[in-house]
């Protein structure tokens, strides 16, 4: 091979090359412009419950090149709504989802069919009728923990000495993973300590539905097993109703940080909405930036305020994203 023949081909080689470095660059300035369209679906998306999520969310969006939209909802959605919700969201462009799913089957075969055609991540825990888990990835608190932890911390108030002791029980619902999962691991903490769960409520809190807590027998603890119910029970205590029992839940907006603060609720647990939120995007992210790669579940953490430790150094950041 002649000498010009040579120094051709190593300059095509050279200009081949230069082209596709130049076609890589132009399109990692494309996408990081804009990885792609998160939608995010969750009860009732205005309430203040949702502030340390939101933030996580827009947070890590940010962080990630994520265009995301959180969907406006009702506090009560059926199966058939957030199907609905799923498909128009998905025929608007949404190239993943992040979902609060509603309970029930029809919930679970809708998302296994919405998964095949964009990523989804969940933030409750989904079971199907037979008992098994979603093989959807979540980000969530353990909740059988969680609830566990609440109870460790009414035990260690009273050096775990419950007999003859009272209890009534709130929660939004009684059929979601997430309130069956807090109600065993608390209840199976109390085992044998002599107490008696004299009632448990449901409703929907957040409309005003909470006028009948009035009516319920008097107990010595309220235990609320989220945002919704405790701030419920938090106001009824407030206006000198259930008998002034003491208030142990869970809970993560400002609403329930203020009665820590004014003492109504003794114990307050807070799963770290802001991480969920964070890592949900951040899974979503890397599934859209890499085909095959498998998301997976991500657990997070809580934490226990009392009034006496609301406003310590640590737990600064926590009441931040909770007030965004």
């Amino acid at each position: 091979m002649n000498k010009s023949r040579k120094y051709f081909i190593i300059i095509e080689t050279v200009l081949g090359l230069m082209v596709l470095i130049l076609g890589i660059i132009m399109l990692s300035d494309r996408t990081g412009d804009k990885l792609g369209r998160v939608s995010v679906i969750v009860r009732d998306s205005d309430s203040a419950q949702w502030a340390a999520f939101k933030y996580g969310i827009r947070m890590a969006a940010a962080d990630r090149g994520i265009e995301a939209v959180i969907v406006g909802t009702e506090s009560v959605l059926t199966a058939e709504e957030e199907e609905q919700l799923l498909e128009s969201e998905i025929n608007n462009g949404a190239d993943a989802l992040i979902v609060q799913p509603v309970p029930g089957e029809e919930m679970s075969e809708t998302l296994k069919k919405v998964r095949k055609r964009v990523p989804v991540m969940l933030i409750e825990q989904l079971r199907s009728e037979d008992g098994k888990s979603s093989r959807i990835p979540l980000a969530g608190t353990d909740n059988y923990a969680l609830g566990a932890a609440l109870a460790g911390e009414l035990l260690e108030d009273y050096s775990g000495r419950l007999e003859g002791k009272t209890m009534g029980i709130l929660s939004r619902t009684t059929d979601s993973d997430m309130t069956v999962s807090r109600m065993i691991g608390f209840c199976d903490a109390i085992k044998g300590t002599g107490a008696e769960v004299k009632w448990q409520v449901a409703g929907n809190f957040d409309n005003g539905e909470g006028d009948y807590l009035e009516n319920q027998g008097r107990v010595d603890f309220v235990i609320a097993l989220d945002d919704s119910s405790l701030t419920a029970a938090g106001e009824e205590l407030a206006a000198g109703g259930l008998y002034g029992a003491l208030l142990y839940g869970i809970g993560h907006s400002t609403q329930a940080a203020y009665y820590v603060d004014k003492g109504i609720v003794e114990c307050l647990a807070v799963p770290d909405e802001f991480s969920i939120g964070y890592q949900s995007v951040n899974e979503i992210a890397d599934k859209l930036e890499h085909p095959f790669y498998k998301m997976s579940s991500q657990t997070v953490s809580y934490t226990m305020l009392r009034r006496e430790t609301l406003f310590q150094k640590e737990n600064q950041e926590l009441l931040f994203t909770m007030s965004q």
